[in-house]
């Protein structure tokens, strides 16, 4: 398995394991970060990235893009798709304002663990989440909660980064990966494309597609904005599990997420 080696450190409110992107990255797009930050970044070790992973494929090395087919076992799809009733979807938003636009026209549904009352698929779910952490190299506290997306024909998200700049500033830190599961095929149509890497991941049942946003000192690589391509023909089952570089379900039960 891939393994991401990084120390322990501390910040603030909030415990976890910083993490930083590449082995090696020159940045195209590198944004200065406060003082802070960058002093706790400098104390860490690059990646170590062990490529033998059982179904990977690196997709570009600079800077990362990793798909794993088969990540997600039938069991867990059929076990976010059942804890996702779609009458509780909405439309999509996106930043901290949480606001509805054009720009993005699928629906989400939040997928909290911890609230699930079915013993059994809580385990499930608990068990990915574990399996997410083993993956990326950081604690499943960091994650947030999953977002379950679905896409009818047509429905897009446009050009964007999954950075948001206001996080650098709270006890979480900023969302430095993305995982992204495909929960359905999808017939034509729905991959999601990095334009200014010119690359497209196409949709596959089962498939997760892992990035990053941030280069080493934790600024922002906006290299990986990328969008999610109109359904043409079908509908698109999919999941956003975005990992934070400290502890971010402490800090959401306390509030301190934005």
């Amino acid at each position: 398995m891939m393994k991401l080696v990084l120390p322990r450190l501390l910040r603030g409110l909030a415990c976890g394991l910083v993490i930083v992107a590449m082995a090696v990255c020159p940045s195209l797009a590198h944004t200065p970060v406060d003082e802070e930050t960058a002093a706790a970044a400098s104390e860490m070790p690059l990646f170590i990235w062990d490529k033998d992973i059982p179904g990977s494929t690196v997709v570009l090395e600079d800077p990362k893009i990793i798909t794993i087919d088969d990540f997600l076992t039938d069991k867990e799809i059929e076990t976010i798709l059942s804890l996702s009733p779609k009458e509780q979807f909405e439309q999509s938003t996106g930043g901290l304002e949480r606001s509805v636009s054009t720009y993005r026209t699928s629906s989400t549904f939040w997928l909290n663990s911890e609230l699930i009352t079915d013993a059994d698929k809580q385990q499930i779910m608990f068990g990915l989440e574990h399996k997410i952490a083993e993956i990326v190299g950081l604690p499943a506290n960091n994650q947030e909660h999953l977002q379950v997306l679905h896409y009818n024909p047509g429905q897009y998200y446009k050009v964007h980064s999954d950075y948001i700049p206001e996080h650098k500033d709270l006890p979480c830190g900023p969302r430095v990966a993305t995982l992204f599961l495909y929960l359905s095929d999808v017939e034509e149509g729905g991959g999601t494309r990095f334009p200014t890497l010119n690359v497209t991941v196409q949709p596959k049942r089962g498939r997760a597609a892992l990035w990053f946003s941030v280069n080493p000192d934790l600024a922002p690589d906006y290299r990986t904005e990328h969008e999610a391509l109109p359904v043409i023909k079908g509908s698109k089952w999919a999941a956003n599990k975005w990992i934070h570089a400290y502890d971010f379900v402490t800090n959401w039960k306390r509030g301190l997420t934005g």
